[in-house]
């Protein structure tokens, strides 16, 4: 999938620049975690094969936000995104605290 539009500019940065190992801002560990869930974004062509990697404990967020997915990076952050199926695209990518 395309990842349209990204929130959060550290999370910009590894989309353009997949080979980065560091962003001002992350740890090593969060970047090689969002380095590999953005690599499996562009690949998937429907989230539930998210789902392939229960570390990241992937679900949609409804019935709030129907479309909108998140994927665990560390145990207060999240990855947010909102997925477009028939268009094939990543909307909305965020890094989002959750406590």
């Amino acid at each position: 999938m395309d990842i349209i539009s990204v929130r959060d500019k550290r999370v910009k940065a590894l989309v353009e620049n997949p080979s980065r190992t560091s962003v001002k801002g992350l740890d090593a560990l969060e970047v090689r975690k969002i380095s590999e869930m953005i690599t499996a974004l562009r690949v998937m062509t429907h989230p539930l094969q998210l789902l392939a990697v229960p570390s990241w404990k992937a679900h949609e967020l409804v019935p709030g936000n129907p479309g909108k997915w998140s994927l665990t990076v560390t145990r207060n952050y999240r990855l947010t995104f909102h997925v477009d199926i028939e268009a094939q695209a990543v909307k909305l990518l965020d890094y989002e605290d959750y406590h």
